[in-house]
């Protein structure tokens, strides 16, 4: 699907440049700022454009064509002059980088509520992700091309496909800016404090072991010891009454069913229809269909966590082992993919789900800042951005990445591969080797 037919999906093909458009489009942008795109309405569209409901129907069949046009829009009018990522091939890799990334920044803030609302409805409109795909496919591309020039040059080694390197990039790109621009993470309070740690990951995702590095000099303070890592949540006691096998019933069924329908699809009526219980029984338990699934999602989550604590245990002076930690990691659980798959691309448009899935992803990330600060201390690790941001940018490029592959995105399907990337990316990000 190509630029030109995501933007024009209406009753009636325009130019997108008529005054009621526009007006459609400044009223939406504005009552993103105050709402979420799922709250939303047509009525308050129109309220706010100053149109009828003819006027708006003329040009557009919903709310959701309103944004992926904007998206469109975004996207021309970003590319009729430079775009962030249409410098020369070769310019001084750090300048160009800073520069490029601050100019890419600066233009989804300006639109930082708009692009918010598309990162957390993509997956669940597919017009909504096509649009926005096509924008980062811009960037994929360019940074691809800038990768081959390197490879080529012999700066960069060969390595993971160079399509597959860039998606990544741009996938901790797209989440480090919605992370800042929500505030979601102390760690990222606005999107300009991304740039020093996503311009340090671009590098090392590049140029891997050839990037310039000064490993830290190693300090008299650095701990010797164990790494005091983040407290990993205690399973709850069982609730008093009921059957832990039906329960557990109850819970496969949900689990089997996740793995053949979204969260939006399925209903307790499935359930009841697979697990072979009452609807009563049910009720017992749980208090609906997202009860069910929050309670799945704690499990998989804690698990997740534990895999990646063991880095903390590791003998972090071999790169190899790093490596296979991380790629054993995210060798994920099949009977898993269902709940994984549906709680990442739900838990920003959730709130039952966000903290939850915030809370899982801080776990790891305090883990990360933790071993980054104290590797530095004793001289494994290379010099770097603050510990804090960098370890929360690495964790959401690695979220959005397996986000991605579990979505079937362009580049990112083969989540082994993927999976392998991310091992060498950390190692490359943190250690330099």
């Amino acid at each position: 699907m190509d630029m030109e037919s995501l933007a024009r999906q209406r009753p009636r093909a325009h130019d997108g440049g008529a005054a009621a458009e526009l007006a459609v489009f400044t009223a939406t942008e504005e009552l993103l700022q105050e709402t979420s795109l799922h709250d939303l309405t047509v009525a308050q569209i129109i309220k706010r454009a100053g149109l009828s409901r003819a006027n708006f129907y003329h040009y557009f069949a919903s709310k959701f064509d309103v944004v992926v046009a904007m998206v469109s829009r975004l996207l021309t009018d970003t590319y009729t002059a430079e775009g962030p990522w249409n410098s020369e091939l070769g310019r001084s890799r750090q300048r160009a980088l800073d520069d490029n990334l601050e100019r890419t920044i600066g233009m989804w803030s300006t639109h930082g509520p708009l692009i918010c609302a598309v990162v957390e409805n993509m997956h669940g409109h597919p017009a909504l992700g096509a649009a926005w795909n096509v924008m980062l496919q811009r960037f994929v591309s360019a940074i691809a091309e800038q990768i081959e020039h390197e490879r080529a040059a012999d700066r960069a080694p060969a390595g993971a496909p160079a399509e597959l390197v860039a998606t990544v990039l741009v996938c901790g790109y797209e989440r480090s800016f919605y992370i800042g621009q929500r505030g979601l993470e102390p760690r990222i309070p606005d999107p300009g404090a991304t740039v020093a740690a996503i311009t340090e990951l671009t590098l090392a995702g590049i140029f891997g072991a050839k990037r310039r590095t000064k490993r830290a000099r190693k300090r008299k303070s650095g701990a010797d010891g164990p790494i005091a890592v983040a407290a990993v949540r205690e399973p709850p006691a069982p609730a008093t009454g009921g059957d832990a096998e039906t329960k557990a019933t109850i819970l496969r069924a949900t689990s089997e069913l996740l793995g053949e329908m979204t969260l939006d699809q399925l209903s307790v009526a499935n359930i009841l229809d697979r697990s072979k219980l009452s609807r009563a029984t049910f009720y017992f338990y749980f208090g609906n269909k997202d009860d069910a699934f929050i309670e799945l999602f704690q499990s998989v989550a804690d698990r997740i966590v534990q895999g990646f604590v063991d880095l903390a245990d590791a003998d972090r002076a071999d790169a190899d082992a790093i490596r296979g930690i991380i790629h054993t990691w995210l060798e994920l659980d099949a009977a898993d993919l269902g709940v994984l798959r549906n709680a990442i691309h739900e838990w920003p448009r959730r709130p039952e789900l966000r903290q939850r899935y915030l809370d899982t992803v801080a776990t790891m990330t305090t883990t990360l800042e933790r071993i980054i600060e104290n590797d530095r201390a004793a001289g494994l690790a290379v010099d770097g951005p603050p510990a804090a941001e960098f370890a929360a940018v690495l964790l959401w490029t690695i979220e959005r990445s397996i986000a991605g592959s579990l979505a079937g995105e362009a580049h990112l399907r083969d989540i082994d591969a993927v999976a392998a990337f991310l091992g060498d990316l950390l190692v490359s990000a943190v250690y330099g080797v």
